[in-house]
């Protein structure tokens, strides 16, 4: 018994001694009897093949060796993800067992191995079944020969590191750049790309090389390859573009050579110069986008000359007409002085007709002047009153020879606004002979107005055709008129709603027209700002309701509209509560933290932090987590009171808030 004793206590020493440090694998070769692999014993292993393990084990990186003719497998810890499943299995067995997948690949290879010749590859493809199925895998790995204490080829050392997530990655990058490059190659616009500081085509694809003649660009810089660009300023944007690293993106006029034969071109081009940085974030090239827009441009400037030779010849026409017709009015008045009366009836008709005459070539004037610019106002402050009177009486021909019905209801004062009064007048006007000329001889026509907020409200309202739904968008178009029968025509060129539309936008004001349908009458609204001194004067004590005896109220105002905002803090101070004002949400905000209200009446359409974020976020300081919320608003449908509900405001306010509302709104619980 005692030499098995000794004997197995030497194997364990050396076993010990050579798997000592190697980690899980060093633990796992150690519980081997490898008496029973081709390799035998530890203790009869040559010192090679024990230093070659021991080093094997040692090493970081993947690794094993293949042992005698039977090619006995040691690996280390590093290479046994290489494994996959075959992990234990093919410690300390044949590697053509293990491999016989790939053997007829290595199997060669080593043999020449054991003839004392190293290999080395990267990336090589190697499909191997470690999970189940196949898998093509990609290694770095060298095989070299290892000798035993003779020096004679007893195994092969292979070091193995795994590239098939880098190989694949470098594939799919590849696959990637190659479709990018067909994209560009056949991509509809014109697509190059101008290395470093002299800009030399890189590249350039088809629709590229057809936009500048088919010349052969590639390899050459853009003042060689384009050389007629010179002096127009291309050159230059490209240096600015490369030197600042800001893309320019626009259009571009050039004179290109061009054609078969090539000749000189007027070119325009959307174009887009987009620098591109290197790995130090410096300009490294210029991608350039190309789309030629030149027949755009041509007909935008053809159709710009049309339209101004269009109001060229209005205004021509305009003033052609009014030669004629001044002599004929200069006559019709010296035949009344003279008390010709056999003729009073043709020369009323004449009259009447010579003043529609006149009207007609006032609106060509009017509009050619406003499709120019060229009108100006001349505005002072009025009341609205004065102005209606003077549009009535101008229009009260037309309106006593239809017999029509007209209620004004204008008050005489506190609709003060900055106008010009000739041509506010004329808006008027315009709309009272359009209400008039609409309605059957008769009906009832109406104008309106007063004060809502810092503006005035005017309506003319009539009991005549009406509207359709679809016409309603466009009766303030210019030459647009409703298809009517030829015996219901009522004349006009159709620029009398259109005149309307541009006085009132140049007074700062709107106009919008509505009807129930046809044959129930059309109502037009203009709104006009008060003149500054009264839009931004305090409300008076009457307009304000008293006090009502409730607990004063510290309230936050928060509304970008200043002049709002600050009526709405004095209207509230004289109700007695105590405000503060804030025109954005972030100086809300702040102002909230120190000021710590009992109410916030906010703005949803607060520039930068709306309403919402900002009632959320008072709502998040400690102190204010029960402050009660107040939206205001100009949408008043059901999804925004939805809305605004779900954000945590109390009550939807809509613009205009009336004073006795929001009080209402103060003290409800």
């Amino acid at each position: 018994m005692q030499p098995d004793a000794s004997r197995d206590e030497a194997n364990w020493l050396a076993a010990h001694a050579t798997f000592s440090g190697g980690g899980e694998m060093g633990a796992l070769m150690r519980t081997i009897d490898w008496a029973k692999t081709p390799v035998g014993s530890v203790e009869a292993w040559p010192q090679s093949l024990k230093i070659a393990v021991r080093i094997l084990l040692q090493c970081q990186l993947p690794m094993y060796i293949a042992w005698g003719q039977e090619f006995t497998q040691f690996y280390n810890d590093a290479y046994r993800p290489i494994l996959g499943d075959k992990h234990p299995a093919a410690l300390g067995i044949s590697a053509q067992e293990t491999w016989p997948e790939i053997w007829n690949t290595i199997g060669p290879m080593w043999a020449e191995v054991w003839q004392g010749k190293s290999f080395g590859f990267d990336n090589f493809k190697l499909t191997i079944d470690r999970f189940g199925y196949p898998e093509d895998c990609y290694f770095n790995f060298s095989y070299s020969p290892v000798p035993d204490d003779a020096g004679n080829v007893a195994g092969i050392l292979v070091t193995f590191t795994e590239t098939t997530e880098k190989v694949l990655l470098e594939k799919r990058l590849q696959a990637n750049a190659n479709q990018l490059s067909r994209i560009f190659k056949h991509a509809p616009v014109g697509i190059a790309v101008l290395r470093g500081s002299d800009f030399v085509f890189e590249f350039a694809n088809e629709r590229y090389l057809e936009l500048v003649g088919h010349r052969l660009v590639v390899g050459k810089s853009v003042q060689a390859a384009l050389p007629e660009l010179a002096g127009q300023g291309i050159y230059e944007l490209l240096d600015v573009v490369y030197t600042t690293g800001q893309p320019y993106i626009g259009r571009i006029q050039v004179m290109l050579n061009r054609g078969q034969p090539q000749t000189i071109e007027e070119c325009f081009f959307e174009v887009v110069y987009q620098p591109l940085p290197d790995e130090y974030d410096k300009t490294d090239s210029i991608v350039v986008v190309a789309f030629e827009v030149t027949e755009i441009s041509n007909a935008q400037r053809e159709a710009e000359l049309a339209n101004r030779a269009k109001d060229e010849f209005l205004a021509m026409l305009g003033h052609e007409l009014r030669n004629p017709l001044a002599p004929i009015l200069t006559a019709l008045n010296l035949m009344r002085l003279r008390g010709i009366s056999e003729v009073d009836k043709e020369r009323t008709v004449i009259e009447r007709q010579v003043h529609h005459l006149v009207g007609l070539v006032d609106d060509l004037l009017d509009v050619s002047r406003l499709a120019r610019g060229k009108l100006t106002l001349q505005q002072e402050p009025l009341e609205l009153a004065a102005i209606v009177a003077e549009a009535v009486e101008q229009c009260s021909p037309l309106l006593e020879q239809r017999r029509h019905n007209l209620t004004i209801g204008v008050p005489s004062t506190d609709l003060m606004i900055e106008a010009d009064p000739r041509r506010l007048a004329q808006v008027i006007a315009n709309l009272l002979n359009n209400a008039a000329k609409y309605t059957e001889p008769g009906g009832e026509i109406s104008i309106l107005a007063e004060r809502v907020d810092s503006e005035v409200w005017l309506r003319v309202s009539d009991t005549g055709n009406g509207m359709a739904p679809e016409l309603l968008p466009k009766v303030f178009d210019l030459f647009y008129q409703e298809q009517q029968s030829i015996e219901r025509s009522q004349g006009g060129l159709g620029l009398g709603l259109a005149i309307v539309k541009n006085l009132v936008t140049l007074h700062g004001g709107r106009v919008s027209a509505a009807s129930a349908g046809k044959g129930q009458g059309s109502e037009f609204s203009v709104w006009l700002p008060l003149a500054p001194q009264l839009a931004q004067s305090e409300k008076t004590l009457a307009d304000i309701p008293a006090p009502t005896g409730q607990q004063p109220l510290r309230i936050l105002i928060v509304d970008d509209n200043m002049d709002a905002a600050e009526v709405l803090a004095i209207s509230l101070n004289l109700c007695g509560h105590i405000t503060e004002v804030a025109y954005d949400g972030l100086q809300g905000l702040e102002i909230a933290q120190s000021f710590l209200p009992d109410i916030a009446v906010l703005d949803i359409g607060l520039p930068g932090m709306d309403g919402y974020e900002l009632a959320r976020r008072l709502r998040q300081l400690p102190a204010l987590s029960q402050i009660r919320l107040l939206a205001l608003s100009g949408y008043g449908q059901p999804e925004d009171r939805d809305r605004s509900r779900q954000a945590g405001f109390a009550v939807h306010l809509v613009k205009p808030v009336d004073i006795t509302e929001l009080s209402a709104a103060l003290s409800a619980n």
